[in-house]
């Protein structure tokens, strides 16, 4: 027997509307009878000037079914996206240096915008909504005369090329290699050098591919923290190898609160005669220091640390009196900040160095001890040295007038420079407009 469909199913074939109905029971249909309703004359029915009657209703039928076909379809992008952001966004974040990527990342922008919003596109691809109009800027306005190829017009604070020339001349500046980025900036704006933050030096030696970095142990010590200078000194002895191959060891002695360096001794051996001397060399400068009377001497257990000798020593001291604790016996805290002190001193100022004799490290040394205590501004105390803090001498400028004059300085050498893009955008020159006021 033949199957019998419904007056609705002929006449949707018949409208050429039959995408409506599901394509599970279109594939029941024969082809033979698809065909047959198709080439019906549908005017040969009596009463069809009125199928206008369904108009409506197919035309809300087909909006409803391409509704439920895109929300299917977002249903799988966004399934797709969810299995896939922790890939995808990693790499949105680390593209603010790539330009290629980051002109991809707006034209995806530019499509999804138009349907979700610039809000929820930005959410759901981990931007942020300054970032993206900083690229938006960057991406439309190149400019030539800036290093990092924004229109100094438009961006007035941005440093200077003769500025970003001089931050890296001073960068590969073979006197201070053996400086940390934080003390060449620091000691360029004592000098009047060049004044820029801190992370504008990291930024630009990040792109010249320029490391200082200190090799560093994985874990943080923990140290004393002073209030005052000479209150807690320490001293520890480490080993440095001659030319010969033959170790020798070097004990220095550095106050806590200023981190500056108060004496130091080369020998041989390692006995209680190298911390006598230097703790002897250090003492010599505490005489020149008359706030502090009595300090804490912090020491690890080592044996030339601890004996007879030493003690006999400190007790006869008698303008400045000394009293001898072993870390992390006597106190929890350890002997870190006389440690920081030989990295130092080993991964900069003694890297890649031979001596022949301890009387040349010895004399280097001295240089290095002059030049950690007075030149080289510390961290800690950026841009002041250690002996300016020892000694509580301040600086002879204010650092916020000159970081506030040098960038109004610079804004105005920007805003005054002149830009290939921004020449179009000028209004008529004066000697034009004096000219026609001549003429009338």
């Amino acid at each position: 027997m033949k199957n019998k469909y419904d007056s609705s199913v002929v006449f949707l074939y018949l409208m050429g509307k039959e995408d409506l109905l599901p394509h599970s029971f279109r594939k029941q249909i024969p082809y033979s009878t698809i065909c047959s309703w198709r080439k019906t004359d549908s005017t040969s029915y009596l009463g069809h000037e009125f199928r206008y009657f369904f108009t409506e209703a197919f035309t809300g039928a087909e909006v409803k079914l391409k509704v439920l076909q895109q929300k299917k379809l977002l249903h799988s992008i966004a399934r797709s996206w969810i299995t896939l952001s922790h890939i995808i966004l990693p790499l949105v974040k680390s593209s603010n240096n790539n330009k290629e990527a980051q002109f991809k990342i707006l034209t995806a922008i530019s499509y999804l915008k138009d349907q979700f919003g610039i809000d929820r596109t930005l959410k759901l691809i981990g931007l942020s909504k300054p970032l993206y109009y900083q690229w938006v800027l960057e991406a439309r306005f190149e400019c030539f005369d800036s290093y990092t190829q924004l229109c100094t017009k438009r961006h007035p604070q941005q440093l200077e090329l003769k500025e970003i020339e001089k931050i890296k001349s001073l960068l590969l500046d073979h006197e201070t290699n053996h400086w940390p980025i934080c003390s060449i900036q620091a000691n360029a704006l004592r000098k009047k050098q060049l004044v820029a933050s801190l992370y504008s030096w990291y930024k630009y030696a990040r792109m010249w591919g320029i490391k200082k970095k200190l090799t560093k142990k994985q874990h943080k010590t923990i140290g004393i923290i002073s209030t005052a200078p000479n209150e807690y000194l320490h001293v520890d002895t480490t080993f440095y190898p001659l030319i010969d191959g033959k170790q020798v060891a070097i004990s220095f002695v550095m106050d806590n609160y200023s981190k500056m360096i108060l004496g130091f001794h080369v020998s041989q051996s390692n006995n209680f005669e190298i911390v006598r001397r230097s703790l002897s060399n250090a003492l010599k400068v505490i005489a020149t220091h008359p706030d502090q009377k009595h300090s804490f001497l912090v020491t690890d257990g080592g044996k030339e640390n601890h004996n007879q000798y030493i003690d006999a020593f400190i007790s006869k001291l008698s303008k400045h009196k000394i009293t001898k604790i072993r870390a992390l016996k006597d106190i929890r805290f350890s002997n870190s900040p006389v440690e920081a002190v030989h990295r130092t001193i080993k991964g900069r100022y003694l890297k890649n160095r031979k001596f022949e004799s301890i009387r040349a490290l010895h004399t280097y040394l001295k240089w290095v001890v002059e030049d950690y205590n007075k030149v080289r501004p510390h961290y800690k105390h950026r841009p002041r040295t250690p002996f300016e803090v020892y000694f509580n001498m301040p600086l002879d400028f204010d650092v916020r007038k000159r970081i506030k004059s040098a960038i109004s300085k610079r804004v105005k050498n920007n805003k005054c420079s002149k830009c290939i893009q921004c020449t179009g955008c000028r209004t008529i020159k004066p000697k034009v407009y004096k000219t026609r006021l001549i003429n009338k």
